[in-house]
């Protein structure tokens, strides 16, 4: 299995310079209430959306299984409690 993850970051990091290589042209002006904040090469916006995606979904699936193990504590929890009270 690790040869076939080492063969897919391979293709991964050629088509991901590939793109850097090919979309080297500034993007427009980076703007925010009439503020330049800059300029940055198309790939480099690219990058960027597709990190801040990354995390955002990283974010928000951390949220979503802390969640869930906390109310399967709770619930395990709360049967421990009922199988104590029985008599």
């Amino acid at each position: 299995m690790s040869k076939l993850k080492a063969a897919f970051l391979v293709i991964l990091a050629a088509v991901l310079v590939d793109f850097a290589v090919e979309n080297t042209q500034p993007a427009p002006d980076l703007k925010l209430f009439k503020f330049v904040l800059g300029t940055l090469p198309t790939f480099a916006l690219a990058y960027i959306c597709l990190a801040l995606g990354l995390i955002a979904g990283w974010t928000g699936h951390v949220w979503r299984v802390r969640r869930k193990r906390r109310q399967a504590a709770a619930a395990a929890a709360l049967a421990l409690a009922q199988e104590e009270q029985k008599p």
